[in-house]
């Protein structure tokens, strides 16, 4: 307890240095404890996404198919398109279970900061999608935040499949997601118009939140996305459910075969979402590397200044009567509290800024183009993680302080009392 009082106070009597010092590690620490959690938590939320869709795989217009599945997933404007015969005839083959025909295009809105992307479906996309939960009763979207979960518990405020198709059938109604009602400001009943297209929409459903890209979209009748777009008898997609994913590799090849079409199975899509993100990984961990090195030094220089400043005082505990051993115990303990210190505020300050650090992180990627719609957290706070980074620190304070602990303990008493 004695040492570790001496070795406080000569970090102490050099508070910038040692502030500084200690900023650094944190820096460092916090953007390796972000990386990880980010890792583990955006492969978590990428797979989450893909499984929910309750789509196995897409057939898309000839082109980038990748580049097609990301728009479909988060929203967006595809130029190409298939002719609508083709949902008929991917139904027809076998394995097939589901085959939802769609056709997705957006309006943007740049005065607005914002794009609303209309999603034309039938009621093979309710089959497909059979976990949505679509409110038919009126209800203010500022209230509907607070009182969703209770409305959507009870199935006489849901939208049956009966009345789903019925909704279809109407070439005037809309679905709104629950983001989009919140945009809109429309609950059931309420009229949209829009006037780029010059037509007025009736609210008959808002969709419960799903935490997806889905929230966000303005689902309309198949013909109705068609004729607002000017793209008659056009589609962007066929998602389809396989009646045994086990035979997903057979069906594929047979997917393939269609004149214009290109497919993309959702398993494939998730391994290049992945490769995108390894080679996103690496660049950062790379970056964080060079963090870590910097940090190292940083601490290195700290402690080995403080020797040398010290040298006298040094050679005095040195004559009367501390040994090399106790000398390397507190030039080490001085470097294990600063690098211990740095740690923690490093790890306090990721934990308490996630949010901020998780919002820069999902702009970038989503300039990049990667992240496909995921919404909700993607950053994984892990118990392993932590570990990590203690490892990390331990391992910087352990390397830093051997030599100038080594430097100091063999100072002899004679040289050092002499010294300036």
């Amino acid at each position: 307890m004695r040492l570790m009082r001496f070795a406080w106070r000569n970090l102490t009597q050099r508070k910038v240095r040692t502030g500084l010092t200690v900023l650094s590690i944190a820096v460092a620490v916090a953007v390796l404890f972000t990386l990880l959690s980010f890792n583990k938590g955006y492969s978590r939320a990428l797979n989450a996404q893909l499984q929910q869709m309750g789509v196995h795989a897409m057939v898309l217009p000839i082109g980038c198919p990748y580049e097609a599945a990301s728009l479909l997933m988060k929203g967006g404007k595809i130029e190409s398109h298939l002719p609508e015969s083709t949902a008929a005839e991917v139904a027809s083959m076998d394995g097939v279970q589901i085959a939802a025909p769609a056709f997705m295009s957006a309006i943007t809105r740049p005065d607005e900061g914002r794009a609303d992307v209309y999603f034309g479906i039938d009621e093979r996309t309710y089959d497909l999608k059979n976990w949505w939960k679509i409110l038919k009763v009126r209800k203010d979207p500022r209230e509907l935040q607070n009182d969703w979960e209770k409305l959507a518990a009870d199935p006489a405020n849901l939208m049956s499949r009966d009345e789903f198709i019925q909704a279809m059938k109407d070439p005037d109604s809309v679905i709104l997601g629950f983001d989009a009602s919140l945009i809109e400001l429309s609950s059931v009943g309420d009229e949209i118009y829009i006037p780029e297209v010059d037509r007025v929409l009736k609210v008959a459903g808002i969709l419960a939140p799903t935490g997806q890209q889905d929230d966000g979209f303005f689902f309309v009748p198949l013909g109705t996305a068609q004729a607002m777009f000017k793209q008659p008898g056009e589609i962007t997609t066929v998602q389809i459910r396989f009646a045994d994913p086990a035979k997903a590799g057979e069906i594929t090849e047979e997917l393939e075969k269609l004149p214009g079409a290109e497919v993309v199975a959702m398993g494939e899509l998730l391994g290049t979402m992945q490769n995108l993100l390894g080679s996103a990984r690496t660049l950062i961990l790379s970056i964080v590397l060079v963090v870590i090195a910097i940090s190292a030094l940083g601490v290195l220089n700290t402690v080995l200044m403080s020797v040398f400043e010290r040298t006298r005082e040094i050679g005095v505990m040195r004559a009367t009567g501390a040994q090399r051993g106790d000398i390397f115990q507190l030039v080490w303990l001085e470097t294990l509290l600063m690098v211990g210190i740095g740690g923690a505020v490093g790890l306090a300050l990721a934990a308490a800024g996630a949010r901020a650090i998780e919002g820069v992180i999902k702009g970038a990627m989503s300039r990049m183009d990667m992240l496909a719609g995921v919404k909700g957290s993607v950053i994984a706070f892990e118990p392993r993680t932590f570990v990590l980074c203690v490892l990390f620190i331990l391992v910087v304070g352990v390397v830093a302080g051997i030599y100038p602990a080594l430097k100091a303990s063999r100072a002899r008493p004679i040289e050092a009392l002499r010294a300036d």
